[in-house]
């Protein structure tokens, strides 16, 4: 009898890549995986939906971005507990803090396992005065002390959340799944223009405005810019206004590999100042990596130093205009220097970073978890406080 997994992501997963390669390779491994999320924005997003190897069930009801979505939070809680609490299931699987109340209660009333799988520190995450920021990152540094296994995307996020010490905190990072070899045709340049792709949550805390602000001078230079969220209204208007720049909207995520197979230059450039983003282990920079490409990024966050360390892209200012300006001409006018940074990522990425080595790490996991083996007592979770390897 396979495994039945929920797991538990407050977004549409329309798309979310990180959660969608999670499902996609539980079920491939012979779990029956069903994935709960919150239809809170994005069009024509179906209530039911059946993808290859599993299932989708979303909750529909709109919510804003940003901190306002703290008052939308009961209405979402009360229905995945009580969705967790009337059906059948083996772990859940719960990413990041918006999911993770209800989950851990459903958990213990059923007596069953639970992942925390933390995409980005909530109380981070959301602009919060000081006070009822420390109370949040207490209530959830303490509540994950319960969870059979915590999972972060970066090292760096084992300071953040309290877990430095901690040697059964899980890492696995945002690595895509390897498409650069049946792809390699979609890298053909198609008309000589320098093209610098992005694609991902377009939020307040992300830097447009300088790189098409420093692009405007290159008539050579092209921007593709897609996704969603609180500047899509801005990326119109100046798709409208730019030439050079043009707004993609949503895509899917074949469509983002392609994209940044035919790109010349990935960006991603987080503002330090959110404590988040100094931690962030985005998919633009291990799909940057992936494919071959050289990345531009903020200085002072973690891509930083991984961009340092693997030699794979030019670290700048954030807000910098007249520096991501240097760097776009830098790498513009030196294909060899594109080449060797690109090269380098490729390298890093196959060594280090390829999803084969990080799912292997979340199969272990499960396989860890296995109802059947634990009641079997063949296999035996080590405590969160006196666990001694990390996978």
């Amino acid at each position: 009898m396979s495994t039945r997994v929920v797991m538990v992501r407050a977004h549409p997963v329309d798309p979310d890549v990180r959660i969608e390669k999670e499902a996609k390779a539980l079920s491939k491994a012979g779990h029956d995986v069903r994935v709960l999320a919150w239809g809170r924005y994005g069009k024509n997003t179906l209530r039911d939906e059946h993808r290859s190897g599993y299932t989708i069930r979303r909750f529909q009801f709109r919510a804003p971005w940003g901190a306002w979505v703290i008052f939308f939070l009961p209405f979402w809680w009360i229905f995945e507990l009580i969705w967790l609490l009337r059906n059948q299931w083996d772990i859940v699987h719960s990413a990041d803090f918006d999911t993770f109340i209800p989950a851990l209660i459903a958990a213990k009333i059923k007596n069953k396992p639970i992942v925390y799988d933390i995409f980005d520190f909530y109380a981070d995450q959301v602009p919060l005065p000081g006070i009822f920021r420390r109370l949040m990152a207490g209530l959830d540094r303490y509540l994950m002390c319960f969870a059979d296994v915590v999972i972060v995307v970066d090292p760096s996020r084992l300071k953040q959340v309290g877990r430095e010490h901690d040697a059964s905190t899980i890492i696995i990072y945002n690595s895509p799944s390897d498409g650069l070899k049946a792809n390699m045709s979609l890298q053909e340049k198609e008309d000589g223009l320098f093209k610098i792709f992005y694609a991902g949550v377009l939020s307040q805390d992300r830097d447009f405005k300088s790189l098409i602000d420093a692009s405007a001078d290159f008539d050579d230079v092209k921007i593709e810019i897609a996704g969603y969220g609180y500047y899509v209204g801005e990326m119109e208007k100046l798709g409208k206004k730019h030439a050079r720049m043009t707004y993609l909207g949503p895509i899917m995520y074949d469509i983002v590999i392609e994209k940044t197979l035919q790109a010349d230059l990935l960006f991603a450039l987080y503002d330090p100042r959110v404590p988040n983003n100094r931690y962030a282990s985005p998919n633009k920079l291990f799909e940057a990596m992936m494919c071959g490409k050289p990345i531009l990024v903020s200085d002072g966050t973690a891509m930083a130093e991984i961009v340092r360390e693997e030699d794979c892209g030019l670290v700048v200012p954030y807000g910098d205009v007249d520096a991501v300006k240097h760097a776009i001409l830098t790498l513009k006018n030196d294909p060899a220097l594109c080449r060797r940074l690109g090269e380098n990522g490729r390298r890093a990425y196959e060594t280090k970073y390829n999803w084969k080595i990080m799912e292997e790490r979340l199969l272990e996991i499960y396989r860890r978890l296995d109802p059947d083996q634990r009641q079997a007592g063949a296999t035996t979770l080590p405590e969160p406080h006196t666990a001694r390897h990390r996978l």
